[in-house]
């Protein structure tokens, strides 16, 4: 169910920084979970350099970072 306008920011952020937790702690994530959050960050990264927030940003890195992070077929058989 969408968030109700008055409250999505309070209701997104701690869904947020659960990601970000698993980012910094380097968790191992799913092809999809993987492409959903690397299309958010692109998404969140391209509006702050639309709005002039930052200039620009690596998105080769941001990809190589989340590519980092998924598991691999191979990884299942170890």
């Amino acid at each position: 169910m969408a968030n109700m306008s008055y409250c999505r920011f309070q209701n997104t952020r701690p869904d947020v920084e659960d990601c970000l937790d698993a980012l910094r702690d380097e968790k191992r994530l799913s092809t999809d979970e993987a492409k959903a959050g690397r299309w958010m960050f692109d998404d969140i990264l391209d509006f702050c350099r639309d709005m002039g927030i930052i200039d620009s940003y690596d998105a080769g890195m941001l990809e190589a970072l989340f590519d980092g992070l998924t598991e691999k077929e191979d990884d299942d058989d170890e």
